[in-house]
């Protein structure tokens, strides 16, 4: 409809000429369509699946839900070429399926979804920090183990991100460890039993032990030859009151090497000797 401009009338003629604009409706009645399991030819429907239109180049645009018998209807949609797709938690998302919108054809799309057998395992998640600083805690090696005849044996890993998050996923029912090891903080080990699909939150804190590692003492032994001195037995003193304590004994390996650890802070000296 359009509107002329207010005229007044008196003892005269006016000429009021119109321009209409066109009332062709450039809007399709609908998209409407079925959703199956599997194929479209399995003639089973899925209730509740999400279908959803995208434009042409991917941005979302209009989505519904099918009814109990897996119909959908997508109503309003400007003459065009869009992308639909369906899915349904516990399914794959169906390949895209592009379609032509014109103002005289209604379409009628089908679409087949297909079950995700791994949306039924087992997974674990969750999200490391620093205990002490409780800021988010990245690039945490969490290892799964499975116990086979009680070895534990590497099936699956992962890193936590930046915000400290990590997930396990694909999980088959059993017993596990999952390991937290990050350098310069103490190793966490945890044992869980998965089954059922269950989702297991392990949040973890790991306590960092830079500044709190003690000392090493290394060296590789020899003889007046020159020769390194394999299974010699080394000594490891500590000097208190100028007094030597022995604390540490130790042998050298098949290249003459030996090595201390977790030496904590003072004076020491080192004494060997050849075995019998």
């Amino acid at each position: 409809m359009n509107v002329s401009e207010q005229f007044v009338l008196s003892n005269n003629e006016e000429n009021i000429d119109f321009t209409l604009q066109s009332t062709e409706q450039y809007f399709n009645e609908n998209v409407t369509g079925i959703v199956f399991e599997n194929n479209i030819e399995s003639e089973i429907p899925v209730e509740g699946a999400t279908v959803k239109v995208f434009t042409s180049d991917g941005i979302p645009y209009s989505h519904t839900l099918t009814d109990a018998t897996g119909k959908y209807t997508i109503g309003n949609l400007p003459v065009g070429i869009y992308l639909i797709s369906a899915t349904k938690n516990g399914y794959n998302l169906c390949e895209d399926i592009p379609i032509s919108i014109t103002n005289t054809i209604p379409l009628n799309i089908n679409l087949a979804i297909v079950p995700n057998s791994n949306i039924n395992k087992n997974i674990i998640y969750g999200k490391i920090i620093d205990n002490s600083t409780k800021l988010s805690l990245g690039g945490v090696n969490v290892l799964l183990y499975k116990y086979v005849d009680g070895t534990a044996t590497l099936i699956n890993s992962s890193t936590s991100i930046s915000d400290g998050e990590y997930i396990l996923d694909n999980i088959e029912d059993g017993d596990y460890q999952v390991s937290f090891v990050k350098n310069g903080y103490q190793s966490i080990n945890i044992n869980v039993s998965l089954a059922n699909g269950i989702k297991l939150l392990a949040d973890e804190s790991m306590v960092s032990i830079i500044g709190n590692i003690n000392n090493t003492v290394s060296g590789i032994i020899r003889d007046n030859l020159g020769n390194v001195v394999s299974n010699a037995l080394v000594d490891l003193y500590k000097i208190e009151n100028n007094k030597e304590i022995l604390v540490a004994t130790t042998y050298t390996n098949s290249i003459g090497k030996y090595m201390f650890g977790n030496v904590i802070d003072g004076n020491y000296l080192v004494k060997s000797k050849l075995g019998r």
